[in-house]
């Protein structure tokens, strides 16, 4: 995209005009564990949109470890982590691009044509909990582009409605399906990972306008949808995919994340009048407690928890800070300087972090399920089965991994022994 990429700025640095006046546009993607062991860093990465760059944050001390700085990043907005940390995957709406960091180098080392025309504006991000895929909104051609983590490259673009704007993502931790919050047209669409296919669309009743924000609870039970026009939370509910809750939040949220344990949801209201964070118990879909920021008309944007549910980084886009956030407490710890107008932030799984590939114990009650029912055609029976096989081979690793533990204990008396696990 040549000079349109102004139109999709964060409302609180500039009004939106035309078509899309009062449409607030920024996104942070959302990291979801997968079956691989994490890399070796726990950092942080942060997009910062004027000065196109990306700063690296050290989890442990929460000081920069480096700045990268590359001419292929074009105001870059949404971000999204694999699970197993080895990839960095921005939109650069500036372009129509999406640029892949290494981590193990905090380098570009690709970069995907995301785009199907010139007003192509990639914004969200979102990569699927078993790492295969990544899924990007793009509110200039109302498309989602997905793109295949195994070679970078664009495997299909899933077109949605016109004047849709999707603008943020998130997908189900059983890879299922991908929830796209349409900030155009105030609804959710619902794509069926398996095919590609909206198979649903969610209307946010009672009313929720200006979705521009994904967040869904480590059981998939619930999607937590950021409506920016209406200082709402619209909580679906995704065995009907129909709205269960609403809650108030503060003015102009923004974007939200779930913790770990799945029991609160953090929410960034990026008004002046708000300026804070809300944190919302899941038990009761009720505002527990705010959280105000510390800088003066900081505009908290972005927002991503550890995966220790520790600590809660959220972006102030006009004081150009990182906000680092002890959950114990809810307080604020010292803030970090970053680039010029952070919007989104993603953060990096710790070493010895085990991830979820999908495979749940019920797995063996699905497939038998599926044997007996033909749902969406023979690509879709293929795609279960594979899965399948994937979730069948990681018990029989597992339990061959116990076993050789088990034995090396036995054999060898106190010597210790660290068991790897699933590789």
């Amino acid at each position: 995209m040549k000079q349109q990429s102004s139109q999709w700025s964060l409302w609180i640095k500039r009004p939106v005009t035309g078509a899309l006046a009062g449409v607030l546009m920024f996104v942070v993607a959302i990291w979801a564990p997968s079956s691989a062991h994490a890399a070796t860093n726990s950092n942080a990465y942060v997009v910062n949109e004027t000065d196109n760059t990306v700063t690296v944050i050290n989890t442990t001390n929460n000081t920069v470890v480096t700045t990268i700085i590359d001419s292929r990043l074009n105001t870059p907005d949404g971000a999204a982590m694999t699970p197993d940390g080895t990839k960095v995957y921005v939109a650069n709406a500036g372009n129509g691009t999406v640029s892949v960091i290494t981590t193990a180098t905090n380098t570009i080392s690709a970069t995907i044509n995301a785009g199907l025309s010139a007003n192509s504006a990639p914004f969200g991000v979102a990569t699927s909990p078993d790492g295969t895929r990544v899924y990007v909104a793009d509110p200039g051609d109302n498309t989602v582009t997905v793109i295949n983590t195994a070679n970078d490259t664009v495997v299909t673009t899933v077109l949605l409605a016109p004047n849709s704007f999707p603008s943020a993502l998130a997908v189900t931790p059983d890879n299922a399906h991908v929830y796209v919050a349409n900030t155009g047209t105030s609804n959710v669409s619902v794509i069926t990972a398996a095919t590609n296919t909206v198979t649903a669309t969610v209307l946010l009743v009672p009313p929720g306008l200006g979705p521009q924000g994904v967040a869904i609870t480590p059981d998939g039970q619930h999607v937590y949808i950021v409506n920016g026009s209406s200082n709402n939370v619209s909580v679906i509910a995704t065995a009907t995919n129909t709205v269960s809750a609403t809650v108030p939040v503060g003015n102009f949220p923004n974007q939200a994340a779930v913790t770990p344990d799945g029991a609160h949801v953090y929410v960034t209201n990026g008004a002046l009048s708000s300026n804070s964070v809300s944190v919302i118990a899941t038990a009761t879909n009720t505002v527990s407690t705010t959280i105000p920021m510390p800088d003066f008309n900081s505009g908290p944007t972005g927002v991503a928890i550890t995966l220790d549910g520790t600590q809660v980084y959220v972006t102030e886009n006009l004081a150009n800070k990182l906000v680092v956030i002890a959950t114990a407490t809810n307080t604020v710890l010292p803030t970090i300087q970053v680039g010029q107008n952070p919007l989104s932030v993603v953060v990096q799984p710790p070493a010895s972090a085990p991830v979820n590939n999908g495979c749940t114990d019920d797995d063996d009650d699905r497939k038998d399920h599926d044997g007996d029912q033909d749902r969406d055609g023979e690509h879709h029976r293929h795609h279960h089965h594979d899965r399948d096989n994937d979730c069948d081979k990681q018990d029989r690793d597992h339990h061959d991994n116990d076993k050789d533990h088990h034995d090396d204990d036995h054999h060898d008396g106190d010597h210790d022994h660290e068991h790897d696990g699933d590789n």
